[in-house]
């Protein structure tokens, strides 16, 4: 029994195919696309090693193509994650934050590990802002209260609002 080799070509079309569903590399669908062009071209290009060199070409091309537009168009996207929304939001020390050592803020009911951006100390009970995230700390500097008093706090459903309510009032 033998095959065609425009059948062999689409059997090898459909090994890469099935072969990409089980990856997320988005690699060996290019050789899928290659091995398909070739069947076609098959009816017209005889020669076996012909077809494996353009089968070569045309799905190496592909895929250097494809990945260099894929890699530059995800450098530009920025990954929206919450932790973006916790930077510049008010917490309150709850663990005294020693010059280059961590303490704990407790920032929207939860407790964070904390450090302070200019490596100062910051006591217990101080309210800061987070700059910056590091893996899992936070980067805080003070703030000055008085800075706090002419602002408006919202009410909200959060519980650092409320503490930094509770804050303020208890320091005027």
């Amino acid at each position: 029994m033998s095959i065609s080799i425009g059948t062999f070509w689409f059997i090898v079309a459909i090994i890469f195919g099935v072969g990409e569903l089980m990856t997320t590399s988005l690699t060996l669908i290019w050789f899928s696309i290659g091995a398909l062009l070739v069947m076609f071209l098959s009816i017209f290009i005889e020669s076996i090693l012909w077809q494996v060199i353009i089968f070569a070409v045309v799905s190496i091309i592909l895929l250097v193509i494809a990945t260099k537009y894929l890699v530059d168009r995800d450098k530009d996207v920025k990954y929206n994650t919450n932790l973006q929304g916790i930077i510049s939001q008010k917490a309150i020390v709850t663990q005294t934050i020693e010059p280059y050592e961590t303490g704990v803020a407790k920032l929207n009911g939860e407790e964070w590990t904390a450090m302070s951006k200019d490596e100062t100390r910051i006591e217990a009970g101080k309210l800061v802002e987070v700059v910056a995230i590091e893996g899992v700390k936070l980067i805080v500097k003070e703030v000055s209260e008085e800075l706090l008093e002419g602002e408006p706090i919202k009410e909200n459903k959060d519980s650092i609002s409320k503490e930094i309510d509770i804050k303020i009032k208890t320091s005027k």
